[in-house]
Parts: C-alpha cells; structure tokens; sequence
C-alpha cells in the first residue's frame, strides 16, 4: 500500500543546496536511476516499487517534497534490480553521489542522526510490508489498506475515491481476484461501490471481519 513520507529533511535542505549536486526535472511516469545515487525531492512525488516474480509491481512507499531517497543508499543499487523508484508527477529532484551525503554525516552530526532515523524508520516499513505481502491473503490486504486508508485520510462519509484496478495494484492482487474480493466485502454489507469509488459502510465491522 502506499505509504507518504516528506519533510524528513526539512530542516537540512539549505545544508543540502550547498553540496555538490545536479538538479533535474523528470515528467510523471519515469523511471529514477539509482545506481550509486542518492535524492532530495524538491517538488513533484516519487513512488517505489517492488517487482514480483510475475512482472507486477507492488507500490511500498511514496516519497514527496523535502526527503532523501532511497534511504538505504549505502549499499550500491543497481537499476532493473528487484526496486524502482518512478515519478507519479512532474518532479524537481536534487541528485548527489552518496560519498557527499556520507561525508556530510561525518560533518554534521545531527544530520547523521536524521539518517539513521529515516533508515530504521523505512526498514521497519518496509519488513511490515513485505511481511504482509507474504503472508496474507488477497482479501487481508484489501481490508488492511481500506481500514489503513480511513485512519490516514479520515475521507468524507468513509468514501475512499480510488480506482480498484489502483488499490490492487498498491496490494499486488491481480483483477480477477480482487473483483472476487470486492463482492465478498459487498455481500457481507461492510463496502458500497459507485462510480466515485468504494465507500466504508461499517469500519468497525470490516476491522474485524477476517478475525
């Protein structure tokens, strides 16, 4: 599911003008290089994916404005490895060779400290993620993106105006299964659908529906 974070280096972005960089502008729907790289996203998003085995891609994390990405940029990635990372709008990024943020880190200490802290906050992210990937069902990851959305967004009468070809593409479900799920969740009464997307009618009941 896609999970949004920005403004994890705000406070650093004059330190991060400074340094040796080339800034570059990429239009929606393209890949970013990683190999050996590192960014800062100065305006647009950024979205990262994982390839699965059977060419789908599953969304793990949204980056947007004031955040350095990939955050585990100290071990070497190759392009066209099992990650991407791909614009989802236009987007203004800071592009730095990671020796520069490395020596950086050695500089300024609290710097350093924001980098671990994103590190261990991403990885946690990322384990979670991966774990729910592997190991629950369609219909589990469906639940838990539907109740994840309503805690984030707190959308107006529960309605979450995503597309479902969308949300099964962010929880690696393929089409076919995800119609199946979608009518299990509408014969139950917990979900409603509309041409405006899939409304909640009964978060409390849906939590708990697979328990």
């Amino acid at each position: 599911m896609e999970y949004l974070i920005q403004n994890d280096y705000q406070q650093f972005k004059k330190d991060l003008q400074g340094l040796p960089h080339v800034q570059r502008t990429f239009p929606p729907n393209t890949e970013v290089p990683l190999t050996n790289k590192s960014y800062f996203v100065v305006a647009g998003r950024v979205i990262e994916l994982l390839l699965l085995e059977d060419g789908r891609e599953h969304a793990l994390v949204a980056y947007g404005p004031e955040t350095i990405f990939p955050p585990l940029f100290s071990e070497p990635m190759q392009s066209k490895d099992e990650l991407l990372c791909r614009t989802i709008q236009p987007t203004t990024l800071w592009c730095y060779d990671n020796t520069a943020l490395f020596n950086r880190a050695q500089m300024q200490p609290a710097f350093g400290k924001q980098l671990n802290q994103s590190y261990l906050n991403h990885i946690n992210y990322y384990l979670n993620d991966i774990s729910q990937l592997l190991t629950e069902s369609g219909i589990q990851r469906l639940i838990s993106f539907l109740v994840y959305y309503l805690n984030e967004h707190h959308p107006v009468d529960n309605l979450i105006p995503i597309r479902q070809k969308n949300i099964a593409t962010l929880i690696a479900v393929n089409p076919t299964n995800m119609s199946r799920n979608i009518k299990k969740l509408k014969d139950a009464e917990l979900i409603s659908i509309s041409g405006n997307g899939i409304r909640v009618l009964n978060p409390d009941a849906l939590k708990t529906y697979l328990v």
